[in-house]
């Protein structure tokens, strides 16, 4: 079931999913967690997701980015 990702995110290798596209998965989906019979598919938690990006700075850098492209004023 959870080969069904709409991205195109795995293809079937030696008779097994693998993950073939990891930069189209969009951040926060889980639809392959969900339907995952095997419960094999895992992501980490809303905060530790957090803690990760203040940690690394990740809004600042989002933020500058945005700001050197013109995108935020």
């Amino acid at each position: 079931m959870c080969m069904n990702c709409g991205r195109g995110v795995y293809e079937w290798h030696d008779g097994k999913p693998k993950v073939v596209r990891p930069n189209e998965c969009i951040p926060g989906c889980t639809t392959c967690m969900n339907l995952c019979l095997g419960e094999a598919i895992t992501f980490p938690s809303l905060s530790q997701l957090r803690e990760v990006y203040k940690r690394e700075k990740v809004w600042a850098k989002v933020k500058k980015a945005l700001k050197d492209t013109g995108k935020l004023g």
